[in-house]
């Protein structure tokens, strides 16, 4: 088979519109060879490795379409921030600033802001908005609970030693900004119930579950002391001396030396006079029975039988 004909201006593993191409002269029929790869329609990419997913290659042909006044939005934006959501790679969330509207693709999904809803728009790096405006564009898309967990993860940031990519405050002005907009009733909802110090969304579920079982609400990053240290359980009250500790998968998989350390861990909270409870993605499911203990253990720690 005869080697393609190089497409002018257009390098190994480099994307394209399809316009920008025809408009220089490139066939219809060159653009059709197996090695042109089409990530999105309308977007043709020369060769190439293949990217890790394709989300990843979907995103990239993303930004070659967008134009002035056009953002990456919502779920698609709240994944490349890597927020936790379980939505968001299926399509492509596109924002458009009025009058100007996002292209009518199958794999996008447009939806228009008013020019003064995002902060700094023609700044914004790689066409992503900032947090807070990326967590307040899914007020119109997320439930509560939803909001509770991405906005968690944002004020907390991954582990208690990093810094938070917002403050609350940031995204109390974010909600200013989107009034008017669908979903700010969510997001009022929402902001009151974040809390900082949260180091997985399995946490920020449990911490909901438990208050919206009329239990009170336990402390999140809650210190232990044991031994001259000090450990932190998942959520606990320090005043019934209960922790509770969340069990995730790596828990699991990651053979004895972490079912040692987390037994280690345990029971030095117990030696130090504390209840410990465990849970899992099975009582996330259906709470009934962690929840039945917990309040067991508050009855018991507080002394009222």
């Amino acid at each position: 088979m005869r080697k393609p004909q190089p497409i002018p201006g257009l390098r190994a593993g480099e994307l394209a519109t399809v316009q920008s191409l025809r408009l220089a002269g490139v066939s219809q029929s060159r653009l059709s060879r197996t090695d042109v790869h089409r990530p999105l329609r309308g977007v043709v990419r020369l060769g190439g490795e293949l990217s890790p997913s394709d989300f990843t290659e979907k995103v990239a042909a993303l930004r070659v379409l967008l134009r002035e006044g056009h953002f990456i939005s919502r779920w698609t934006a709240a994944v490349l921030l890597g927020m936790p959501v379980t939505s968001g790679t299926e399509f492509l969330d596109v924002g458009a600033i009025r009058p100007r509207r996002p292209q009518s693709r199958p794999e996008i999904r447009g939806h228009q802001l008013g020019a003064g809803v995002l902060l700094d728009v023609p700044s914004m790096p790689l066409l992503l908005p900032p947090p807070a405006d990326v967590w307040a564009s899914l007020g119109a898309v997320a439930t509560v609970d939803e909001l509770v967990i991405a906005g968690d993860y944002l004020i907390s940031g991954q582990s208690r030693w990093d810094e938070p990519m917002v403050s609350r405050e940031e995204l109390a002005a974010a909600i200013g900004r989107f009034a008017g907009c669908s979903g700010v009733t969510k997001l009022t909802k929402a902001i009151p119930q974040l809390r900082t110090g949260v180091e997985s969304p399995a946490e920020s579920k449990t911490r909901v579950l438990i208050v919206r079982s009329g239990l009170p609400e336990p402390r999140t990053s809650c210190p232990v002391a044991v031994r001259g240290r000090t450990l932190y359980a998942d959520l606990g009250y320090p005043q019934w001396r209960i922790a509770i500790e969340y069990e995730g998968a790596y828990h699991f998989t990651n053979g004895v030396e972490q079912a040692r350390r987390d037994n280690d861990r345990a029971e030095a909270m117990r030696d130090a006079g504390w209840r410990v409870l465990r849970v899992t993605a099975l009582d996330l499911r259906d709470p009934r029975d962690f929840l039945a203990r917990l309040a067991a253990a508050i009855v018991e720690a507080s002394g009222h039988r």
